[in-house]
């Protein structure tokens, strides 16, 4: 068992969660829709609407799709070998990258120019192509909609199909992730508002997840970006909501205000582990540390230390607890996985907390430095 030196709360500034939808039929007439929602919620509404939920799929008519003002820099072109024209929905485009959805409602695949990845600017990287689903079949259904729309209703290959599409495998209410997946059908409350309460209870596990819940899913060094639920079962923070440290209607990108801020969340908890002066001198905040950018979903970097090399990825770690047992590795053998011990828990190893930042160093610097952060002798 690692010799754990380090554990801290640390806020996350990865984007806002998604919450998967109730199965309900396209038709169905418990769906109001997120317009209704907004003639009496319009604050929440607003915030909401700049947040990256409810561009999970976007209708494409013939020209790119649309983002807030102040948000996503957009997707301006298709797959170099197609047209707008040739796509009906796009996926995503928010934060980190999109997919595409040919005329038909299948998903594009192939070696290159299927998937289009966002500038990045904490890894530096700019706007690119690349492939998806490589060695595939040049298309595959659209099944995705438990976590991309409201009001999913898996139907399979016979359908009936959203749009009349036979690639989408299902219909929906409303495409992306509005106010009725995480709140439920509205037609009640609407009709009785007084009389009827919404759901608020916080299910964002229903979505940031994947698989086996005891096992953190992971690949080439990263962890995989559909991991948040399982880092927080096997982090310190497996008792708390992920509304602790988010608001669930704003998005954690963009600075739209979805990370709650250190005071209310971090030094709500740990105030007695404060930093020591030099950490806090170079403005190092608990998510420095404790939430390395060991996890991926678009983009990565090669980062080259004193004496190795690790990856660097594009979503922030929600493990947080930090080991310094020189023994102990982050991930198992094969890299499918997270390491655990008996009591399922899982842990940062120093190479990701320290020395992708501190590259001019070594693992025996950082195992020997990063007890006395906090003070520690």
């Amino acid at each position: 068992m690692p010799r754990i030196q380090i554990d801290l709360c640390a806020a996350t500034l990865l984007v806002g969660f998604a919450i998967s939808a109730p199965t309900f039929a396209q038709d169905s007439p418990d769906y109001v829709g997120s317009e209704t929602c907004k003639a009496c919620h319009l604050e929440i509404s607003e915030a909401y609407a700049l947040s990256g939920h409810p561009f999970k799929v976007q209708k494409v008519d013939g020209a790119p799709p649309t983002y807030p003002e102040g948000t996503s820099p957009g997707v301006w072109s298709p797959p170099e070998d197609l047209e707008w024209a040739d796509i009906s929905y796009v996926i995503g485009g928010y934060g980190w990258k999109a997919r595409f959805m040919d005329v038909e409602g299948y998903i594009l695949t192939g070696e290159a120019n299927r998937q289009y990845n966002l500038a990045n600017e904490t890894l530096g990287t700019e706007a690119h192509w690349t492939g998806y689903s490589a060695g595939t079949a040049p298309r595959k259904p659209y099944t995705c909609g438990t976590c991309h729309t409201t009001g999913w209703e898996a139907t399979g290959e016979d359908g009936p199909h959203q749009d009349s599409l036979p690639g989408i495998h299902g219909t929906w209410s409303e495409p992306g992730v509005a106010c009725e997946a995480c709140h439920g059908p509205g037609a009640a409350h609407t009709s009785d508002p007084g009389g009827v309460d919404l759901s608020i209870e916080a299910n964002c596990n229903d979505c940031h997840i994947r698989g086996d819940v005891t096992q953190i899913d992971s690949s080439n060094g990263l962890v995989k970006h559909h991991e948040q639920y399982e880092d927080k079962l096997s982090s310190p923070h497996n008792a708390l909501n992920c509304t602790t440290c988010h608001d669930p209607h704003k998005s954690t990108v963009y600075e739209q205000g979805g990370f709650k801020g250190q005071e209310a969340t971090c030094n709500a908890c740990h105030a007695a582990q404060a930093p020591v002066a030099v950490a806090a001198e170079a403005h190092y905040e608990c998510s420095s540390c404790h939430m390395p950018f060991a996890g991926n979903s678009a983009v990565a970097v090669e980062i080259a230390y004193d004496g190795g090399t690790l990856p660097r990825g594009d979503i922030r770690s929600h493990i947080h607890r930090i080991a310094t047992d020189p023994e102990w590795n982050m991930f198992t053998e094969d890299g499918k996985f997270v390491a655990t011990d008996d009591e399922n828990r899982a842990f940062l190893t120093v190479d990701y907390t320290c020395l992708s930042c501190h590259q001019d160093r070594d693992k025996d610097w950082a195992l020997a430095m990063a007890p006395l952060i906090h003070g520690g002798q």
